[in-house]
């Protein structure tokens, strides 16, 4: 395994931004590459690696995903920091540990950054519309790429074909999903006494440049002189049928008809 100096945790609920942040960190190639390696794939890696213990799965992941500097970052769902805890307690080792322990012991040097939105209605939104279309992004296209200039991009399934209706108590479900989720992980770091670098999507996309850079300080990565951090890949999706669902679904949280 390279010499890992640094190790940081992304904590996130799906469509709060967490694909683009992790892009941003990626694109210097001074962080690793934060993408999902502790969700239903983990299993498939840890049998194909040969990797029959935590400690071991994580170590062959940080070979496999460190960037050069030995830096290694990765990003959690609360479902999957769920999971890994859950794998983790099947050991003997960490089962009477507390969670963030258990982490601490995994991942050396740990830094936390955690992205939400301030907007959860509009987020909940994109979750719907993102499930329901099987499109989860769209990028745009590198050099060198032929075609219109943009790609879509799905993740864990196919595109549908499906264009989304809007559904109040689908929306519903997703929005107090994501609400719970984010005071779940709030819990987490206020119990674990961690102090994350807090993230907010609305003032990362106004501020792309400035909100990495001071990501890659907090994390105590040393940033060239010469280091240029170019745009966004991630083109943003959100339409006029998002900015009328929203102002739908406002209009049924102060009428009482979701919570």
């Amino acid at each position: 395994m390279p010499d890992i100096t640094t190790t940081y945790l992304v904590l996130a609920t799906p469509r709060s931004g967490s694909t683009l942040l992790g892009q941003a960190l990626n694109s210097t190639d001074l962080a690793g590459d934060p993408r999902e390696h502790f969700g239903h794939k983990m299993a498939f890696w840890a049998r194909k690696w040969d990797t029959p213990t935590i400690k071991a799965f994580v170590d062959q992941l940080m070979t496999e995903r460190s960037t050069s500097n030995g830096v290694f970052g990765s990003k959690l769902l609360y479902s999957h920091l769920r999971n890994l805890e859950r794998v983790a307690r099947q050991e003997e080792q960490y089962r009477d540990l507390s969670l963030p322990v258990i982490l601490g012991s995994l991942f050396p040097n740990l830094h936390y950054l955690w992205i939400t939105r301030d907007d959860t209605v509009r987020q909940a939104i994109s979750y719907w519309k993102a499930k329901e279309t099987g499109i989860w992004g769209q990028e745009q296209a590198r050099a060198g790429r032929t075609g219109q200039g943009r790609r879509q991009f799905v993740k864990g399934v196919r595109e549908t074909g499906k264009t989304p209706e809007y559904d109040e108590q689908g929306i519903a479900a997703l929005y107090r999903s994501i609400v719970e989720e984010d005071a779940a992980t709030a819990d987490f770091f206020r119990e674990g006494g961690i102090e994350p670098m807090h993230v907010v999507y609305e003032q990362f996309v106004r501020d792309y440049e400035p909100t990495t850079r001071r990501m890659l300080q907090f994390l105590g990565i040393a940033i060239p002189e010469e280091l240029v951090i170019g745009d966004p890949r991630t083109v943003r999706l959100a339409d006029d049928t998002t900015e009328e669902w929203a102002a739908r679904f406002r209009e049924a949280l102060a009428a009482g008809r979701v919570d």
